[in-house]
């Protein structure tokens, strides 16, 4: 006999004689039972995975708005980057590097001789640390006509990096074919970039 043969023979003879409120308790049975199946082994688990991804969707579309207004805004980060390094550029034009502090000594000593100076004594000192440069100061003792010394640091003031004249003495004047000659004393202090903050001493 085949299956649907089966299933009829099994309503004729086995489901109709039934009393009517059993037959509607199996058919409540028939109709539930698909209905909870679904709900527990479908809908369920699936819901719980679309909520997830409406939160990921969430996510992603808030990080998509905050790359959208940083892209908005490149243009000026981009200026402003240029800017900086514009700006960086010029300072470490002022303040030289370690390796260029003696080139920077050299063309001091060399425009004391271009301004007709004699060098008695040139005498860099030791590094002072500063927040993020150091003062590198050079103690010169120098002989020439007074007008020969102010030429040679007016030169000295117009070099590309920065250089600062301190303790300017001026003395034992001697007389040489008619010109007053000077010997002079003084403090040139020039900087270096280190870009290092320095930590104070500890108590």
């Amino acid at each position: 006999m085949s299956i649907p043969a089966q299933i009829d023979s099994f309503i004729q003879e086995k489901y109709i004689p039934l009393p009517g409120n059993i037959k509607a308790v199996i058919g409540i049975v028939l109709i539930v039972v698909p209905v909870l199946v679904f709900v527990f082994m479908f809908y369920m688990p699936n819901s719980e995975k679309i909520v997830g991804f409406k939160k990921e969707i969430k996510k992603l579309d808030k990080e998509i708005k905050v790359a959208e207004a940083v892209a908005a805004d490149l243009p000026r980060h981009v200026a402003e980057k240029a800017k900086l390094e514009l700006i960086f550029d010029e300072l470490t034009t002022l303040l030289p590097s370690k390796k260029e502090i003696p080139d920077l000594l050299r063309n001091i000593s060399d425009l004391g001789k271009g301004a007709g100076l004699d060098f008695v004594s040139f005498k860099p000192g030791g590094e002072i640390p500063r927040d993020f440069y150091s003062e590198i100061p050079v103690n010169i003792n120098i002989r020439g006509p007074y007008h020969n010394v102010g030429y040679f640091l007016s030169q000295v003031s117009k070099l590309d990096r920065i250089v600062t004249v301190n303790n300017i003495q001026l003395g034992s004047p001697s007389q040489i074919e008619g010109e007053v000659i000077l010997s002079s004393t003084c403090r040139l202090i020039t900087y270096m970039f280190t870009n290092k903050k320095v930590t104070p001493p500890k108590k």
